[in-house]
């Protein structure tokens, strides 16, 4: 029987991830299950052991810490001893799980391939949600599995060995944000491609209040976003991006403060600088790719 992992984060709303776990189950599949707590003050295992399905293995780690959604999920491809690794918010719902792992070891059978972005709807509303869309072109056809240059987190999936070569999720990226479209571009960049399958569909349960304040998101996504542009992309890509989303940071919080410390945090990152060359640009350009904001 084949292997396949999923990798899980926690924090919070236990209840949610309980029915996630209900649905993760296959009878053609030696599924893994790495769960990471990230809920610094309480170990959840107990409440969640009993939900586990029949055959399948959990694997469950907690640091005591909340460890954010980029550091998290670069523990689990870590820890991860499979080669394919299905990556999962933990308030998602899906009907037939066995099926999802079918198309993705069908879709890795190729050897450029890095990344799988999956089809996310809203949940009970059947369309997707235009911020869970694999490309920045809001009529991308999500009826036609494709390349894109864009995986989602509330539902991938990567080689773990292409990934980790990559160099996995970022680790200063804070507890949310943009981890999953850094991957993504580092992927792109080692020659690999990312493919979307319109038939690996997700529903994600996703709260309009989120899980942290909408101003903590926005300095984040601010953050991340131009950060991972000032590291990778040309100049004129950070400066596009950095004075876009500038006006968009300041239109959404009206915190001048926030925001001056947001370009500090920016101006003075000291990550690792590593340019993207040709093999990137030209897949974008293939991909009808946006890289400007």
């Amino acid at each position: 029987m084949k292997k396949i992992s999923v990798g899980l984060l926690s924090y919070s709303r236990t209840d949610l991830l309980i029915e996630t776990l209900k649905q993760i189950r296959s009878d053609k599949f030696q599924v893994t299950v790495y769960l990471l707590n990230n809920n610094p003050d309480f170990c959840i295992l107990d409440a969640v052991e009993p939900h586990i399905c029949k055959g399948v293995t959990l694997k469950y780690f907690w640091f005591n810490k909340n460890l954010g959604v980029a550091q998290g999920r670069r523990k689990l491809i870590e820890l991860c001893s499979e080669r394919h690794m299905i990556l999962l918010d933990d308030d998602i719902y899906v009907t037939d799980f066995s099926a999802i792992c079918s198309r993705v070891d069908d879709e890795f059978s190729d050897a450029k391939v890095g990344g799988i972005a999956f089809h996310i709807l809203d949940h009970g509303k059947g369309k997707a949600n235009r911020f869970e869309i694999p490309h920045k072109n809001k009529k991308f056809n999500l009826n036609e599995s494709q390349d894109t240059y864009l995986m989602i987190g509330a539902g991938h999936a990567v080689d773990v060995n292409i990934a980790r070569n990559a160099g996995n999720y970022p680790d200063d990226f804070g507890l949310y944000g943009f981890e999953e479209v850094d991957l993504s571009f580092r992927i792109i960049n080692a020659g690999y491609k990312i493919r979307y399958l319109h038939n690996c569909i997700i529903e994600h349960k996703k709260s309009p209040d989120g899980r942290f304040s909408n101003k903590f998101v926005n300095y984040l996504a601010f953050v991340n976003r131009t950060r991972m542009a000032k590291r990778h992309l040309k100049l004129y890509h950070f400066v596009s991006c950095y004075i876009v989303r500038s006006l968009f940071f300041l239109l959404k919080t009206k915190d001048v403060k926030l925001f001056l410390r947001a370009s500090k945090e920016i101006f003075l990152d000291r990550g690792k600088y590593d340019k993207f060359d040709m093999v990137f640009y030209r897949y974008i350009s293939k991909c009808n790719g946006f890289i400007w904001y």
